[in-house]
């Protein structure tokens, strides 16, 4: 809820400082809340003297506007140096164990520190997490971000239900009643680092937050560090002591820690600030660059660094989330509060729409699979249909060849017959020929003909006229058994009406004139 900002601070003499400003939101500067709670912070900032927390020079309050004017640190936060090399497990061991050791010298100073009468403040950072962590190109490592720090002279308290930290790396007496939140707090804290850094992936990796919140009220164990041969076994003690969900069972200082840690350390190769620091300088050499160019082009010129955007010169949209938040203290039970990123709270409950009629759902497109068993189903029935005029064929040839071949009639002559009329039924067909002509040779005696097919009653039509009505018999017989096989087909397939009555022949199918698909 604050603007950090790079600027010049006159040292006196013509000297100039670089320096960072956190200045509080125009909007928010109304807000007594928040304006009482960064005053908290400048009080414990200001008292802060130590190589591995970020230093604070004075508090400048101008046009009813706070700021804290802090040492500006030029490398980069241990989340972005994770980002870029890929993983903790990309830095040595060694290294590793170098940042932690460090965050945890500037953790027990900040824990022991006194008022001027030697009264302990009780100083709980409360958000100790990557993010808040610098690591500089000359390989210092600085502890900063006291926003949200408990101490016990503080003026603004945490409201009862209230959470202040990361939930990533919360410990589990802030959702319980058992235990005060004193500094073994931050000791778990650093515990979840320690175990994320030499693990090389995330504690809570996978889990939604009201698991992690579940798995923290009810007590459960931590998980344990996964094996590695590569790693001293002494680690993962000093890991699951880190851990502890019994706060008594914990380390109690974040001394203690540092101790054990540090004596992992000895003997080790090198692991001094210079070798971290050239690796943080080589993975950001071009971010380097181009910050000191531009800082450098702002001592020449005195203009500003970078245009500052319309959102930052008029921030009004401050005002709705200040009274977003305002009006939403009745509601929350629980605040997560992250001067790292915007606070998402839960939504205001708001009145439920007017009821609307559904809309009826449209007509479902034609499914690719039933598709595919019509087409299938066609086939089949096309199969059995040619199967069945096939056997047919074979069946008429084989009645063909069984039959007496009738005798052939004798040659005819040129002269013109007389016209042929039906007989009688049983008597025999003749030739009747004309008149011979003078001198011709007489005709042959005429021969009868036998019936069309033995053992059955001979036709009264002429040779043409049976034949025809012969094959419309075997035609309409042969019909019959393809309506018969593509029935059975039907009947055995799972389909629905529909695609049964498509299956079916066309001259078969029932139309439906209110139907749109037909």
């Amino acid at each position: 809820m604050a603007e950090v900002l790079l600027t010049l601070m006159d040292a006196g003499g013509g000297v100039n400082k670089i320096v960072v400003l956190k200045r509080v939101w125009p909007d928010l500067a109304t807000d007594n809340a928040f304006v009482a709670m960064f005053r908290d912070e400048a009080r414990l900032s200001i008292r802060l003297n130590h190589p591995n927390v970020v230093d604070t020079y004075e508090v400048v309050e101008e046009d009813d506007r706070l700021a804290l004017s802090m040492e500006y640190l030029h490398g980069q936060t241990l989340t972005a140096l994770f980002n870029r090399l890929g993983g903790p497990r990309e830095l040595s061991l060694q290294l590793r164990l170098r940042i932690l050791v460090e965050i945890l010298a500037g953790l027990h100073y900040a824990h022991d520190l006194t008022d001027y009468g030697g009264n302990a403040l009780g100083v709980v950072h409360r958000d100790v997490s990557p993010n808040n962590v610098f690591v500089t190109y000359d390989g210092q490592v600085k502890l900063m971000d006291f926003g949200v720090a408990k101490t016990e002279a503080a003026g603004q308290r945490t409201r009862p239900g209230g959470i202040a930290g990361k939930l990533a790396y919360l410990a589990p007496e802030y959702l319980r009643n058992d235990y005060a939140v004193d500094r073994r707090a931050d000791v778990f804290t650093v515990g979840v680092m320690l175990w994320e850094m030499l693990s090389g992936r995330r504690l809570w990796n996978g889990k939604a937050d009201a698991e992690i919140v579940h798995h923290l009220a009810a007590g459960q164990r931590m998980p344990d560090l996964p094996v590695d041969p590569n790693r001293p076994p002494v680690l993962s003690g000093i890991c699951a002591r880190a851990l502890a969900v019994n706060p008594d069972e914990r380390y109690a200082t974040a001394g203690e820690l540092e101790i054990d840690l540090r004596n992992v350390m000895v003997g080790a190769a090198d692991s001094h600030a210079r070798t971290l620091g050239r690796v943080v300088s080589n993975a950001f050499a071009t971010a380097r660059t181009e910050r000191e160019q531009m800082i450098a082009r702002a001592l020449v010129t005195g203009k500003a660094m970078v245009a500052r955007p319309d959102w930052v010169r008029d921030p009004t949209w401050a005002v709705a989330i200040d009274a977003f938040l305002s009006r939403a203290d009745d509601v929350l039970d629980v605040t997560v509060v992250d001067e790292a990123s915007v606070v998402e709270e839960a939504l205001l409950l708001r009145p439920a729409p007017a009821t609307v009629p559904p809309l009826p759902p449209p007509p479902p497109p034609p499914a690719a699979r039933r598709r595919s068993r019509v087409n299938i189903g066609g086939a089949v029935a096309g199969t059995a249909a040619a199967a069945a005029i096939l056997g047919l064929i074979v069946a008429t040839s084989t009645q063909s060849a069984s039959r007496p071949s009738p005798p052939a009639p004798p040659a005819a002559t040129a002269e013109t017959h007389a016209d042929i009329t039906p007989l009688p039924a049983g008597q025999a067909c003749t030739f009747v020929a004309s008149a011979p002509a003078p001198g011709a040779a007489p005709p042959a005696a005429p021969v009868p003909l036998e019936p069309a097919m033995t053992g059955a009653e001979a036709s009264t039509l002429p040779a043409s006229a049976a034949t025809k009505n012969h094959f419309a018999r075997r035609a309409a017989a042969a019909r019959r058994e393809v309506q018969r096989d593509t029935d059975a087909t039907m009947e055995a397939s799972p389909f629905d009406e529909a695609i049964v009555e498509k299956k079916r022949p066309a001259a078969a199918r029932e139309i439906d004139e209110n139907d749109p698909f037909k």
